[in-house]
């Protein structure tokens, strides 16, 4: 695996080359560009699931859980590459989103929070050239590379969103300490038996108060808010064919399969059979 990076006290730029991209389920608080320049695979991206392919750009804002899994092909010659940006939304400061000039790069950050895939030609080839720069660039001039990608994918209307709004209502780094803590919480813990008493304590909070704050920050009572959690890890689980329907079930948190399938097509609409047949086709 060949690493290069490049780093600076605002954002850092790399390119990743291996013959197998694999990037385990995780989420940080940076925004992160990436544009596919050799390999395909698998995209997880909050509660979605999708392809990804030679020239894709994917930008997934702050916290949004991810994973990269690259197809595996036979006798590989480092076949996955890949150059990536991360870079914090704040980092110019706040008050510069204010000026009419970045308007369009605040609103393409603010959708980039449910993940962005670009289907535009013309817009990947010009981010491709533009990232390319930024590792021969050299002080504010790699700043105005970044705003200027930001710019472009802002210009374009060919934009796919890749997870669900309900699912990253309640991970935008704009609300408050607590209710930070609170997704943390849930995203390290999912996959155990989470009490409302035990959260609740966490921030210290009373289980009615609890109830009540979570429900007005993500319009959902906590159950539904982790079972929608769980059912997203279970699916991208049944796409990595290593786990049958019962596994994925067990292991995304569920004690029992009656309630798992239940939740299952609450959420998905779909059975798992139905899930893991279309992954199974593809």
């Amino acid at each position: 695996m060949r690493h290069i990076e490049t780093t600076t006290e605002s954002f850092k730029a790399w390119i990743n080359v291996a013959p197998y991209l694999h990037n385990p389920w995780h989420y940080h608080p940076e925004c992160e560009l990436t544009t596919i320049e050799e390999g395909n695979g698998v995209l997880f991206a909050g509660d979605n699931v999708t392809t990804y392919e030679k020239n894709d750009l994917i930008l997934l804002g702050p916290n949004l859980p991810h994973e990269y899994r690259s197809s595996i092909r036979s006798n590989p010659d480092y076949h996955s590459k890949s150059m990536s940006v991360h870079f914090r939304s704040d980092f110019p400061g706040n008050d510069f989103y204010k000026i009419p000039e970045a308007k369009v790069i605040y609103e393409i950050l603010a959708q980039s929070k449910r993940g962005i895939k670009l289907n535009d030609l013309p817009v990947q080839k010009k981010v491709k050239e533009k990232m390319t720069d930024i590792f021969e660039a050299k002080g504010i001039e790699r700043i105005n590379i970044l705003f200027s990608i930001l710019e472009i994918i802002a210009s374009s209307n060919k934009h796919e969103y890749l997870s669900s709004q309900s699912f990253i209502d309640s991970i935008d780094e704009g609300q408050d300490e607590k209710m930070n803590k609170i997704y943390k919480f849930i995203m390290a813990n999912f996959k155990e038996q989470i009490s409302i008493e035990q959260l609740a304590s966490e921030v210290n909070m009373t289980k009615t108060s609890f109830c009540r704050f979570f429900k007005k920050r993500t319009n959902k009572s906590f159950v539904q808010y982790v079972n929608e959690i769980r059912i997203g890890y279970a699916c991208k689980l049944l796409y990595t064919q290593a786990y049958n329907i019962s596994e994925a079930a067990y292991d995304s948190g569920f004690e029992n399969i009656s309630n798992f399938n239940k939740q299952f097509m609450k959420i998905k609409k779909e059975t798992p059979s139905q899930i893991l047949a279309k992954f199974t086709n593809k």
